[in-house]
């Protein structure tokens, strides 16, 4: 790989820590102060650092500089940055851009201790944390390319970065909130989906028996509601990433995990599990009824700290131009618990960061066609539609499900709560993105056997939307055609 393509790389990936040609550190609203960005990445990153550490960086300024930053890396000059010293440093960069976000998290809280928080600051420190997490994966697969680690929270730098002050090893506690990705599309469109874009599809709670020591999952899944399930389940089921975030009271913490534990375990053992909650509302008198992934952490606290806790601080804004995909998927909340929310939840400490470098380029990949799917919907009236053997597949498996004999082997896939529009465009959602995958991954390998290097966001963005519509007529048009 030349050092010409591995720049390309770490400019156009979208990523901003790294700032562009210059940093530009408001000092009040339409003012700032102009900080050269030097060649060195390192250097770069220490920058970072310092503006969002100084006095002018608050909750009337903090948005203009993150976005400036974010935005101004577009416009870096290539050949700006030294790729040889980010080569040689790529270890300890990786290490420098997670104590960036630690620092930004700290930064958070003590605007929030100042008052509340603007929305749009509160977005701009989570698209930087979005970046910061694409920037240290692009570095960590071109510079260290033997780190591959399957298991969850296995391994050392890159794979996995530990804050230290809960090290030097990794020691899951009850009540500790995990935060991951899948690599399946349903995982993209979910991480994707609301006024945010976030890296992260699923929560699950850690709950240690307090006797028996094991230690296990509470987790609500799409296919089969809520369950508490042995821990190592979730740590062999091929993540792409996964976060782990702890409540500073053990007790409490102890407690909201045995207190859901105990209310799942008792559904499951009664009338069955609890239903998944398509509908992600999360307000009301039955609102926890049914579960989706965020609530089971965010009722367990709530349970424990008698209503005192309330997950998450920033809810994601759930709506589109064109609403008939949040419609069809089932969705009836305005704003809810997306699991990246958690980025940006503060009295929630971040503990650790893990991910699989084998599997991180797919999921970007994956969170593009997302992307373009959603963009499509939205800009250009798509709607995702049924072809005759979708509909047949979607039929058959909503009449059967609620047969005995049927029921079980198709339960995991599709939930008898699941309603039979929702079921066809999870189906709809699969084959198109599918399609979309298999072209982009084609056009991909033929950058890397030309260039050496992969597509970074922009060019998977402009590659989707140069695709004819004919490709994908048959499952994805505009309405009315």
């Amino acid at each position: 790989m030349t050092q010409r393509g591995l720049l390309g790389v770490l400019l156009a990936c979208g990523v901003a820590l790294a700032g562009a040609a210059e940093l530009r550190v408001p000092q009040h609203p339409g003012a700032s102060t102009t900080i050269p960005l030097p060649r060195d990445l390192g250097e770069g990153i220490r920058m970072f650092r310092a503006g969002i550490a100084s006095p002018e960086f608050n909750a009337a300024t903090c948005a203009s500089f993150l976005n400036a930053i974010y935005d101004n890396l577009w416009r870096a000059a290539p050949g700006h940055f030294d790729l040889a010293a980010a080569k040689r440093d790529a270890g300890a960069l990786v290490r420098a851009i997670f104590e960036a976000k630690l620092d930004l998290r700290r930064q958070l809280a003590r605007l929030e201790g100042a008052g509340p928080v603007p929305r749009d600051c509160v977005t701009a420190m989570r698209n930087t944390m979005r970046a910061s997490l694409f920037m240290s994966e692009y570095l960590a697969e071109h510079f260290v390319p033997a780190a591959r680690e399957a298991r969850v929270f296995a391994g050392g730098e890159p794979s996995l970065l530990l804050d230290p002050q809960f090290g030097p090893a990794l020691a899951l506690q009850s009540g500790d909130v995990l935060l991951s990705r899948g690599d399946a599309f349903v995982s993209g469109a979910i991480a994707r989906l609301g006024d945010v874009d976030g890296n992260f599809s699923h929560v699950a709670l850690v709950y240690v028996d307090p006797g028996s020591r094991e230690a296990f999952t509470i987790e609500a899944h799409i296919e089969i509601g809520s369950v508490v399930a042995p821990l190592e389940k979730y740590l062999t089921d091929g993540k792409s990433r996964a976060v782990v975030f702890r409540h500073p009271d053990a007790a409490l913490a102890a407690e909201a995990a045995r207190l859901i534990a105990e209310r799942v375990r008792k559904a499951s053992a009664g009338a069955g599990n609890i239903p998944y909650d398509f509908g992600m509302v999360m307000d009301g008198p039955r609102a926890d009824a049914e579960l989706f992934c965020s609530e089971v952490a965010s009722v367990g606290y709530a349970l424990a700290s008698g209503g005192g806790l309330q997950l998450p601080r920033y809810r994601t804004v759930l709506r589109m131009k064109n609403d008939a995909f949040l419609k069809a998927i089932g969705i009836a909340a305005e704003a809810s618990f997306a699991p990246s929310d958690l980025e940006v939840e503060t009295r929630l400490a971040l503990v650790a960061e893990w991910r699989n470098l084998g599997k991180t380029q797919r999921s970007r990949m994956t969170d593009a066609v997302i992307t373009h799917l959603y963009w499509a919907m939205d800009e250009r009236g798509y709607r995702l539609r049924n072809t005759t053997g979708d509909a047949l597949k979607r039929d058959f498996a909503y009449t059967t499900r609620q047969l005995p004999l049927f029921g079980a082997l198709l339960e995991e896939r599709f939930p008898r709560n699941m309603p039979r529009r929702t079921l066809g465009m999870m189906l709809a959602l699969d084959r198109t993105a599918e399609a979309m995958l298999a072209r982009l991954e084609q056009a991909n390998a033929e950058q890397v056997r030309r260039t050496g290097i992969a597509m970074t966001g922009a060019q998977m963005q402009a590659f989707l939307r140069a695709l004819p519509d004919a490709v994908f007529r048959d499952s994805f048009r505009p309405a009315g055609q």
